[in-house]
């Protein structure tokens, strides 16, 4: 029997959901959409993979969570799960071509989907899916390693779920030297701490300028330690919160909770953002800002976003990479009406920036204010760390500003180069402990560079996991489309295409290239595809020519001339 239809049938007879995928792919759909058309029905899952070669996905949630351990970049995640090996219950594992690890629990909640839990191990939950036993991709197959049934969780299951545990820290001040790159940020925090204590401003101003003569190497200017002091200053006396100490509306005990009523809060955007702190990643030049600006005016209007109900209220749109001209004309071109709730600020970057006073600031004119983009992030970060806890703690404090006033705050972000429709939020710059402490991520790109469409990837606490294919029209706006990027192209010369662009260049053999991204052809294929696409080539800004004979094999170059990046 097919390996992937015996799996496929062995998961519906528990009532567990499967779908086919493409051949050799763990995202690729030959479904509309597998999470409305995945089945436990034998005769239609018979009718997907008898006589055909397709992979098989299974589906997860409903009582089946699956640990997705991975191996790609470290052995990290391996080890972590050795370690809990002997508390775990004995379940189905399956093998992953990469030489990570599935393992198959049954469980008694709802559990989230969870990208980068702990290093190189996520969980797959509610709306999610893995890729099944007797699936392949290159010459490499998902393999049960421990075929057994999938068994209950126990309580160190569900320990592991809650993810790593966060120690408090104490001490938010260092004794020791200052270095260079840590001046500001570490002033900044110290000036935080002794307004919350209540000290007067001269006697911080006075303990700050100490601290920076006696600790830092060399100290700050006059001037820059003037500015980050009175960024302090700005909170109220006796109130500035770090991320630790943010509390959600007093004391309750069960009995309380349970028998008060449940106010369901509603989305700012359906299905897309809610009350807390969104992270948007998209790479440059894919229309991030077209996209947030199309958000802010659907709010601003009460209009549907990409065919989402909205909550209409008012908009704050903080511009940090963009000048007044190119907004002026970005607004025209969309067609946006004036009006006088779409507020749009062109700052320069500020890593001292203060978000809460600007909130204050426009909600005394417009108390209705609903939604703050920050476009980009980047710009007014006010640490250079990278680390988890630094980030997380910094993706908190946004998410203790948003559910203080009510409202959503959008981080416009980057994404790494490398990015995998498997792993869409991998692809965000920074660490894990932004992607932790955001409530709901969007990642837009595209997956092909000849496409105009992007892929838009949701993922929130509260809000089902999604993905939506979306297009630019001719008014730069955006929307929702059936189709899923340009399937007319070849795709050994999408993966020629992708490459070039990428790479800006290729002199060398056809057999030679054909061999470096494995394609299925041989060097006459390859000349055969190029020369008969070479007008499309041209249209991508690529340039193909076939070279002089030499005594070596006919050679040919490949060079791209445009500026955008896959």
């Amino acid at each position: 029997m097919n390996p992937a239809l015996n799996t496929a049938l062995t998961f519906a007879k528990s009532n567990i959901r499967v779908f086919p995928l493409k051949n050799n792919s763990k995202s690729e759909q030959v479904l509309r959409s597998w999470k409305e058309e995945a089945s436990c029905s034998k005769f239609q899952i018979n009718g997907w993979f008898i006589g055909r070669n397709y992979n098989v996905g299974i589906c997860t949630g409903n009582g089946l969570i699956v640990i997705d351990v991975d191996c790609k970049h470290s052995r990290e995640g391996i080890d972590l799960i050795k370690e809990y090996a002997d508390r775990f219950p004995k379940t189905l594992v399956v093998q992953t071509p990469s030489g990570g690890y599935h393992l198959y629990y049954k469980v008694d909640r709802e559990i989230g989907n969870r990208v980068g839990l702990y290093k190189e191990i996520d969980i797959r939950g509610e709306n999610g899916y893995v890729v099944g036993a007797g699936s392949t991709i290159g010459d490499k197959e998902y393999k049960v390693i421990r075929d057994c049934p999938i068994v209950e969780a126990n309580e160190a299951v569900y320990s592991f779920l809650e993810g790593p545990k966060q120690e408090h820290r104490q001490d938010i001040y260092s004794f020791e030297k200052i270095a260079q790159g840590k001046r500001n940020d570490t002033l900044f925090h110290l000036a935080c701490f002794l307004q919350k204590r209540g000290l007067a401003d001269q006697s911080i101003r006075e303990a700050i300028s100490s601290e920076n003569e006696i600790k830092c190497d060399p100290p700050l200017s006059a001037k820059e330690l003037d500015t980050l002091v009175n960024s302090a200053l700005k909170y109220n006396k006796g109130t500035y919160e770090t991320g630790s100490e943010i509390t959600y509306g007093g004391r309750f005990t069960a009995a309380d909770l349970l028998s008060g009523p449940i106010s369901e809060t509603q989305d700012i955007v359906e299905g897309l953002v809610s009350v807390g702190v969104t992270l948007l990643g998209a790479p440059q030049k894919s229309g991030k800002t077209f996209f947030c600006i199309q958000m802010a005016d659907a709010l601003s209007s009460g209009k549907e976003f990409l065919g989402k109900k909205v909550i209409q209220g008012t908009v704050l749109y903080l511009a940090l990479e963009d000048h007044k001209t190119k907004l002026q004309k970005r607004l025209k071109a969309m067609g946006i009406e004036p009006k006088n709730n779409l507020i749009i600020d062109i700052l320069k970057p500020d890593p001292f920036f203060d978000l809460e006073t600007r909130i204050k600031e426009e909600l005394e004119k417009n108390s209705d204010l609903k939604l703050v983009v920050i476009d980009t992030f980047s710009k007014i970060r006010s640490r250079d760390d990278r680390d988890y806890e630094t980030e997380y703690a910094e993706v908190t404090r946004y998410h203790s500003l948003a559910f203080q006033y009510n409202l959503a705050i959008i981080l416009v972000t980057h994404l790494r180069k490398e990015i995998s429709p498997d792993q869409p939020f991998d692809a965000i710059y920074g660490s894990r402990g932004l992607t932790a402490g955001a409530d709901t991520i969007l990642v837009m790109y595209k997956r092909n560079y000849l496409s105009n469409c992007r892929q838009l990837y949701v993922q929130g606490k509260d809000i089902p996991d999604d993905e939506l294919t979306i297009y630019q029209n001719d008014h730069f706006l955006f929307e929702v489309t059936e189709n899923d990027y340009d399937e007319m192209i070849d795709d050994n010369l999408m993966r020629v295409i992708n490459y070039i662009v990428a790479n800006k260049t290729y002199e060398g053999s056809h057999d030679a290239l054909c061999s470096k991204l494995s394609l299925p052809l041989r060097g006459k294929g390859l000349q055969a595809l190029l020369t008969k696409n070479k007008d499309l080539l041209s249209d991508t800004n690529i340039q193909y020519e076939i070279l002089p004979r030499t005594n070596k094999a006919r050679q040919m170059k490949l060079v791209y001339f445009g500026d955008e990046s896959v």
